[in-house]
Parts: structure tokens; C-alpha cells; sequence
């Protein structure tokens, strides 16, 4: 229980990072410089990233219960919710109840301090995590999913 209560507020501290976001900037044609030069970095406050679920309950014990989100129930329909971590309130995981797509190579990513307990917390709660990988420049990653089959990823960045 204490490792639980540690992770889910090491969780709540984190910084989500959305690659979803990027990777849709992205493949718009936008790169980093047009991004610095438009107006739109002027109006945009936060990121709403949509993943598709079966069962929307299911999700809600994924995202509230496991990952320790918070859980907006100001948004709330009969087949969308959202949740966000307080310290990001314009930074959310909109989920929504219909055929489920999987995230396919793009993923969400949770920003930790120390991916080692964030991946046993996980597996402790059966969730199938990879092994923690080093990709360089002291950057970690492991992947898992949710149970709708949408990729999620641990990121520590060790300075």
C-alpha cells in the first residue's frame, strides 16, 4: 500500500508528456520552428489526447484507480471522461466508449522519477510492462498498455 500511495503521488507530480500531440503536429507538416512562429503557440493552453475504449468503467479503473489520475467528472458522458494530473489541469487523456483503436506506434507518455518503482508498481497490478530500456543521453523508457490495447510509456530522464 505504501509503494502504491508513493508511486500515485510521484504519478501526481509527474510531468505528462503527450507524443499523440507531437506526433499529429508532426504529420501535419509543422515543425518546431513553424510551431515557435505561429500564432497558434499564443492561443494553445494544454492538450486533450483521445484514446478509444470497450468499456468505459474498465478505463476508469485504468486511468483513475492504477495510474492515479484524477478524474474529471465535469466531463462526463455516457461514453467520454477525462482525467489529468492537478499540477497539469489543461493536460488530459480524453477517453472514449467505442470501437477501440489501440495507439499503434504513438504513445502517451508519463513523465516519472524513478522508472524502476513506477514498473514494479505497474506490474504489480498486473500490467505487462517492457524491460526498462536506456536509449541514451541517460533517457529511459518502458512501454506498456492499457486494456483497451493503447500504448502508454515511462519516461526518466536522469540529468
Amino acid at each position: 500500500m505504501k509503494m502504491m500511495q508513493k508511486l500515485l503521488q510521484k504519478l501526481k507530480t509527474a510531468t505528462v508528456i503527450v507524443l499523440i500531440s507531437v506526433f499529429v503536429l508532426l504529420s501535419s507538416g509543422w515543425t518546431s520552428t513553424a510551431v515557435a512562429q505561429s500564432p497558434m503557440g499564443d492561443v494553445v493552453t494544454g492538450y486533450v489526447s483521445k484514446v478509444n475504449v470497450a468499456d468505459l468503467g474498465r478505463a476508469i479503473d485504468f486511468y483513475h484507480g492504477i495510474l492515479g489520475m484524477e478524474w474529471d467528472h465535469s466531463q462526463n458522458t455516457d461514453r467520454w471522461t477525462e482525467f489529468f494530473y492537478p499540477n497539469l489541469p489543461d493536460t488530459t487523456i480524453g477517453v472514449y466508449e467505442g470501437q477501440p483503436t489501440g495507439t499503434g506506434e504513438a504513445a502517451l507518455t508519463l513523465v516519472v522519477e524513478d522508472i524502476f518503482f513506477a514498473s514494479e508498481f505497474l506490474m504489480s497490478q498486473g500490467i505487462e510492462v517492457s524491460p526498462i530500456q536506456d536509449v541514451g543521453g541517460g533517457l529511459l523508457l518502458a512501454f506498456f498498455k492499457d486494456f483497451d490495447g493503447n500504448s502508454l510509456t515511462l519516461r526518466e530522464k536522469k540529468w
